[in-house]
């Protein structure tokens, strides 16, 4: 399944799209933008919340993004609406009761509203994803004078997600042809020792990588090689466009709601 995923990412990204096309640094602060706009925008404002969601529409339309991938990518905050979900039931003031179950006005926007703004700027952070490769998103990030700090360790995490997974499927099968059955609750004392070993290897392995990019000039920064050029101006236009109408479509529900 994950690999049937991944796949189909590596397809998405070998799209040519305008979208496809801009420079990632155009992509990232975009992102930033209407990210900080869907945060400002009022939780009553139902009508704005639409209307942002409309602009990830679009954006995914021009970038030929199935609205399946974007549905999918909403299963990753599942968690986090099982806990909105107990709001309605221990916010205080006035009630409502539906089918004769006492509701919190309040609790309920509350809900509403961190489900629609986790919901928009993870559909946003998913076109991103679906048209622009990881090592770009870095360099990008690089060019807009992000803290190295984040992009060194962003960049180890994204590189070696799946060398710690290939080490954790080889310690699982070492363990299986020991005679162990992960299926039974018996065994977890078995998987536990084994994160715990999984754990010390990771750490093993960064101090050894860190060495030896440390000993052949690495500066904490992306190497000015694989930088991508200066975004033109005509680029930086059409990235923002989709930003700059959502700060406008906070400002209007500012206003309205004054």
């Amino acid at each position: 399944m994950s690999g049937a995923a991944h796949g189909g990412n590596e397809e998405l990204l070998g799209l040519d799209t305008p979208l496809h096309r801009l420079p990632p640094q155009t992509k990232v602060a975009a992102l930033g933008i209407f990210a900080v706009a869907v945060a400002l925008t009022p939780t009553h404002a139902v009508w704005a919340s639409a209307l942002h969601l409309m602009l990830i529409l679009a954006a995914a339309t021009v970038a030929q993004i199935p609205p399946v991938d974007l549905a999918k990518r909403l299963i990753i905050e599942v968690p986090f609406v099982l806990f909105v979900v107990v709001l309605p039931f221990v916010a205080t003031g006035e009630r409502v009761h539906p089918l004769g179950i006492p509701l919190a006005v309040d609790g309920l926007w509350l809900a509403w509203g961190i489900v629609a703004k986790a919901s928009l700027v993870l559909l946003a952070t998913a076109v991103l994803a679906a048209c622009t490769p990881p090592a770009a998103i870095l360099a990008g990030a690089e060019r807009l004078h992000a803290p190295r700090i984040l992009t060194a360790i962003a960049g180890f995490t994204i590189r070696y997600v799946e060398v710690v997974l290939a080490e954790l499927g080889r310690m699982q099968t070492a363990r299986v042809a020991r005679g162990d059955d992960p299926r039974f609750l018996w065994q977890a004392k078995a998987v536990i020792r084994s994160s715990g070993t999984l754990l010390v290897r990771c750490f093993e392995r960064g101090e050894r990588v860190q060495l030896a990019m440390v000993s052949r000039g690495w500066d904490g920064g992306i190497p000015a090689g694989l930088l991508t050029a200066p975004a033109k101006p005509v680029e930086w236009a059409g990235a923002l466009s989709v930003p700059v109408f959502a700060v406008l479509t906070v400002v209007a529900a500012r206003l309205i709601g004054a």
